[in-house]
């Protein structure tokens, strides 16, 4: 009889116990596995395809850059150079085609550096000469410059001057014949270029010494 009630409270005292949930089979997990691992590559090809076309993007605008700018030249087209003649030239001694010599009278410099030495030889010619008449008639010249040489260069020079005389000792002026010919015209008893008469030549285009 006892034994009988203890039974039952003890019964009455246990509650009751919930079930495990159903454990997930092997094959539901693998598909699982396998689809998180699909998903998971997917995503990666994505983002590498964003990073590679903007990696593209960059090395192509990388390619893009403009080329350098031309080296600047050693001595500029235009450049002023001051010329003293050497020896005189006359309708008198001299006739068409002759070579005269004048020489660099002051240091050439381009951005405060010496590109041309005072005494460096350049060289002119006779275009034309005409002597004084028997009757009063002047004689008259033209010349032009040539070059300017540099070291055994030939750098073209071309430019204007004015040199004005008195009566009789006659009258000078270096001025455009045509494009890219500098012409010296001369009025006097006889048309003449005196020794140690300066003028101003320009360099006809630009320079590279290297």
């Amino acid at each position: 009889m006892i034994s009988s009630l203890v039974l039952a409270l003890a019964l009455q005292t246990v509650q009751p116990v919930e079930e495990p949930a159903e454990a997930m089979t092997a094959a539901e997990a693998t598909a699982e596995a396998v689809a998180n691992a699909e998903a998971a590559a997917i995503d990666a090809v994505n983002s590498d395809g964003t990073a590679d076309g903007e990696s593209a993007g960059a090395s192509g605008q990388t390619k893009a850059v403009l080329p350098p700018p031309p080296p600047e030249p050693d001595i500029p087209r235009d450049t002023p150079v001051r010329l003293m003649v050497l020896n005189e030239v006359s309708t008198k001694e001299h006739k068409v085609g002759h070579k005269f010599k004048l020489r660099v009278d002051a240091p050439v410099l381009v951005d405060g550096n010496e590109v041309v030495p005072v005494g460096a030889i350049a060289w002119g010619e006779l275009l034309s000469a005409e002597k004084s008449g028997n009757i009063g008639k002047s004689g008259k010249l033209s010349a032009r410059l040539l070059y300017l040489d540099l070291d055994g260069r030939e750098i073209p020079i071309d430019g204007d001057t004015e040199a004005d005389g008195k009566s009789g000792k006659g009258e000078t002026i270096l001025g455009v014949l045509s494009v890219g010919v500098f012409g010296l015209f001369a009025k006097g008893n006889n048309a003449k270029l005196k020794a140690g008469e300066k003028m101003t030549a320009f360099i006809s285009e630009d320079v590279f010494l290297d």
